[in-house]
């Protein structure tokens, strides 16, 4: 494996330009705070040799590793989960006939 240097005369991305979710194992931009795929903020994996096997795995389903692929509208957005105090109130109500 070889780790590549950006210069003037070369484009495109390198590993150090990415990380490793911790939770979900998703390919990041090394400037995301979380995870575009999972939201997790904990612990990221920045070593060259995971990183290289996700960019890696990354190009061999989607081509070439660009912006796009992690551009928010390319992500699909899932509605967020009621809280455990909404499905609460809403048993209440029923418990109550107000539902």
């Amino acid at each position: 494996m070889q780790w590549h240097e950006r210069g003037p005369d070369r484009l495109g991305h390198t590993e150090r330009d990415f990380k490793v979710c911790g939770f979900c194992s998703a390919l990041n931009p090394v400037t995301n705070i979380e995870c575009f795929v999972c939201g997790w903020s904990g612990q990221f994996h920045t070593d060259r040799e995971t990183v290289y096997e996700a960019l890696r795995t990354v190009e061999e389903q989607f081509g070439e590793v660009d912006g796009s692929l992690f551009a928010e509208e390319v992500v699909p957005s899932t509605p967020p989960r009621p809280s455990v105090w909404s499905d609460m109130w809403r048993s209440i109500k029923k418990l109550f006939g107000r539902a």
